[in-house]
C-alpha cells in the first residue's frame, strides 16, 4: 500500500503518514485503550486520533500489546471510555475473549468496544457482537481515518449517554428511599394514632371501624413504600457464582410458608439440577420466590398444585414455573411487569418488576406462555 495514499480523508488508515501533535486541553480527556500486537497499530491511531475531541474533550490513549495486559489495566481503572481491540492476537480469538470478560468478569457494561482485526477470516458472528454489546467491527484494510473518526464519535457518544442514565437512575434510587423514608415515618405516626384512638373509644365506638380501615390502609401502604425500596435497592447485578438448585430449594421453603399463611395447601411438583448460573444469589433467590409466590396465589382454589423445573439445553439454564390456575389474559399480558399492575385489590404489583429488573440487568431472558392444564407458565433462560 502506497504511503502517499495515506491521510486523505476516506483512505486506508494503516499505512504509515504523520499527523500533527495534539493540541492542549483543559477539560478531562476520555481514555481510550488500545489493544493490539502490533506497535505500528498504536502509533498510527495515536496519530489519527492525535487531535480528536469530542465535546471539547480531547482522547488519553494508553496501550496494551496482549488481552491479559488489557484486562490488568482495565481492572486497576475501569474508566475508561473505549476500548479499540484487536481480535487476533496471543490466540484467534484474544480479543473476543477479552471483550465477554469485560462483559462478564469485569461487569463493565459502560465502555464502548470497537473490534478491529486484520484477519477477515476470523470476523465475529452477528450473535456475538449482540451478545458482548460491541459497538464496532472494522477489517483493519478497510478503516480509513474518516471512519475511524466517525466509529469514534459514536462510541464516546454511546458512552456519555450511559452514564448520564446510570447517574439518573442512581439519582432516582436515591431520591427513592429518601421517599420512602420519610412515608414510612409517616405512616407509623398514622397507624399509631390509630390504635391509640382505638384503645380510648373502646371496642364497642361507632368510629371503630373508621379506626380499623385507617390502620388497614396504613399497613397496605407500608407495603407499598416496601416494594419501591426494596425495587430501587436493585442497583448493580454483579457477576458472580449461585448454585441454582442450593438456591432454589431454599426459595421454595419461603414460598411454603406464604402458601400456610395464605391457608392454601398446595402441592409443589420440584425438579432441580445442580448448575452454576452467573447470578448474586439473594437477587436469584428474589426471582425465584417472586415467582413462585405468584404461582402459589394464581393456583387453582380447590386442589393448587405449582411445578418449578430447572433443566440445562446446551449453553442455556432454563427454569420454569407454572400453576393449574388460569392462564394471564390477552389483555394483561403486556402489562404484568409494569410497576404496581395487579389484579389483586390487595396487592402490591411490585413482584413481577422486580423479577424484570433483575432480569434485565442480567440479559435474561423471559417468556409467559399458558400451560396444558391452563395455568401460566413462567420461563427465565440464563446464558451459561
Amino acid at each position: 500500500m502506497n504511503s502517499d495514499d495515506l491521510f486523505a480523508d476516506d483512505e486506508l488508515l494503516f499505512s504509515g503518514e504523520e499527523t500533527e501533535e495534539s493540541t492542549e486541553h483543559d477539560l478531562e480527556p476520555w481514555m481510550v485503550l488500545i489493544v493490539d500486537d502490533e506497535p505500528d497499530v498504536h502509533s498510527m491511531t495515536r496519530m489519527v486520533l492525535g487531535d480528536f475531541a469530542f465535546e471539547d474533550r480531547p482522547l488519553e490513549f494508553v496501550s496494551a500489546h496482549s488481552g491479559e495486559e488489557s484486562l490488568d489495566i482495565l481492572k486497576s481503572n475501569p474508566d475508561f471510555a473505549v476500548v479499540l481491540l484487536d481480535v487476533v492476537m496471543e490466540t484467534n480469538t484474544a480479543g473476543l475473549d477479552v471483550a465477554r470478560r469485560i462483559r462478564s468478569d469485569l461487569n463493565n457494561q459502560f465502555i464502548r468496544i470497537i473490534l478491529r482485526t486484520g484477519q477477515p477470516g476470523f470476523a465475529p458472528e452477528h450473535k456475538v457482537i449482540t451478545e458482548l454489546d460491541i459497538n464496532d467491527y472494522w477489517q483493519k484494510a478497510e478503516l480509513t481515518s474518516r471512519r475511524l473518526t466517525t466509529s469514534m464519535t459514536t462510541a464516546l457518544r454511546s458512552y456519555r449517554d450511559l452514564r448520564k442514565i446510570e447517574l439518573n437512575r442512581e439519582s432516582l434510587a436515591q431520591m427513592a428511599k429518601s421517599v420512602a423514608h420519610q412515608i414510612r415515618n409517616r405512616t407509623m405516626t398514622i397507624n399509631g394514632f390509630a390504635n391509640l384512638a382505638s384503645r380510648k373509644l373502646g371496642p364497642h365506638s361507632e368510629a371503630m371501624e373508621y379506626l380499623e380501615t385507617i390502620s388497614h390502609e396504613t399497613a397496605r401502604l407500608e407495603d407499598i413504600v416496601n416494594s419501591v425500596s426494596e425495587f430501587a435497592a436493585i442497583d448493580r447485578c454483579d457477576h458472580c457464582s449461585a448454585d441454582i438448585k442450593e438456591v432454589g430449594e431454599k426459595a421454595v421453603d419461603v414460598c411454603k410458608g406464604i402458601a400456610d399463611e395464605l391457608g392454601r395447601d398446595v402441592h409443589f411438583d420440584i425438579d432441580f439440577v445442580e448448575q452454576d448460573i452467573d447470578s448474586r444469589p439473594d437477587l436469584l433467590s428474589k426471582v425465584m420466590v417472586e415467582l413462585v409466590s405468584n404461582a402459589v396465589v394464581f393456583a387453582d382454589a380447590q386442589q393448587p398444585r405449582v411445578s418449578i423445573e430447572v433443566s440445562v439445553e446446551g449453553d442455556v439454564c432454563k427454569l420454569r414455573v407454572s400453576d393449574n390456575g388460569k392462564c394471564i389474559s390477552s389483555e394483561d399480558l403486556p402489562y404484568i411487569f409494569d410497576p404496581f399492575f395487579t389484579t389483586r385489590p390487595e396487592a402490591v404489583g411490585m413482584g413481577l418488576s422486580i423479577v424484570n429488573r433483575i432480569a434485565s440487568g442480567y440479559n435474561w431472558g423471559i417468556d409467559v406462555s399458558c400451560s396444558d392444564e391452563g395455568g401460566a407458565v413462567f420461563t427465565v433462560e440464563i446464558p451459561l
